[in-house]
């Protein structure tokens, strides 16, 4: 693939390579950040790779960002922003600075950006798509990388669950295996749960709207302080309603630390980055998301998903 060929010659042309991805990082911002960034330092040992951007709690099994970077770094560096498919999203706005921009994204490409784009949607995730590059310049991948980038798949792809998963989906992962890491721990990682957890989910779960085909949860303040959590933790039940019969488009909104709300939309088939986006947000088909400023919103963005539902069954 000769984009693969001109992005391996750019990390070949600068010595210090900054990574960056999108704001509230999720399993594949991690995995495609981190996991490009251990992939370069095995490959080019004598490169200089930052991976830049707010740490978020619940992933700290998986990696950390680098601290105290400065701007000077940025020049004359390479800059590769993964997994973000608008700039306003990208954690760290430095990302202009350097002296090259690469955009490497499964996202629509609403919004073109970068010297070079490599944007292709019929990937499960960008951390599919490192992988793949991985797989295809033979670079030799450690069980670090290995791990971190299988997580990201994993997690973009709902455990290989969604439509997008393709026999290169599976290859890629079957690739990054063969580095060696320890599946079963990661596996024992991710999907442990604490007691609380469940306690947690059964409130949500009994507090949950279903209606005309939408089901709807509230994460509030008063949750997350009586289940101890942190703000960057409430992403993680956006799947919390999938499954269920009925339900067609099911939505999360969960309680921020300066109190607007974040918006997680999820379906088996009906486009709700559309709803996204006329919240000033984004994502993908089946997958996307968005930030309000209360729960009139919230409202309004129930009875929208309704609307959404009615119309794509044709009533």
């Amino acid at each position: 693939m000769e984009i693969i060929n001109k992005i391996k010659a750019e990390i070949e042309k600068h010595e210090t390579i900054i990574l960056h991805r999108h704001i509230i990082p999720d399993g594949d911002a991690y995995g495609s950040q981190l996991g490009l960034k251990y992939l370069i330092k095995e490959n080019y040992p004598d490169k200089e790779v930052l991976a830049v951007g707010l740490d978020i709690n619940y992933l700290n099994f998986i990696g950390s960002m680098d601290r105290n970077v400065s701007d000077a770094t940025y020049n004359n560096a390479l800059v590769i922003v993964t997994d973000c498919g608008n700039t306003e999203r990208i954690d760290d706005q430095r990302f202009a600075m350097g002296n090259f921009l690469i955009k490497l994204d499964h996202h629509p490409n609403a919004t073109p950006f970068g010297d070079l784009m490599w944007v292709d949607t019929s990937f499960t995730s960008a951390s599919e798509m490192v992988g793949y590059l991985a797989k295809e310049l033979n670079w030799k991948i450690t069980p670090q990388a290995g791990r971190i980038i299988y997580h990201g798949i994993l997690t973009d792809s709902i455990r290989f669950l969604i439509e997008a998963t393709t026999p290169r989906t599976l290859e890629v992962a079957a690739h990054l295996l063969k580095s060696g890491f320890d599946l079963n721990a990661l596996h024992l990682e991710m999907y442990n749960k604490k007691f609380s957890d469940l306690q947690l989910q059964s409130e949500l779960i009994k507090t949950a709207k279903l209606e005309d085909g939408v089901g709807h949860i509230v994460l509030t303040d008063e949750l997350v302080h009586q289940y101890r959590l942190r703000y960057d933790e409430n992403g993680k039940f956006a799947n919390l309603l999938s499954g269920i019969d009925g339900v067609e488009i099911w939505i999360t909104f969960a309680i921020r630390e300066d109190q607007r709300y974040r918006v997680e939309f999820r379906s088996k088939r009906f486009a709700v980055n559309g709803i996204a986006t006329n919240w000033g947000g984004g994502g993908h088909k089946l997958a996307a998301g968005t930030i309000i400023d209360n729960l009139e919103q919230a409202k309004m963005i129930v009875q929208e998903a309704k609307a959404w539902v009615k119309k794509g069954k044709g009533e």
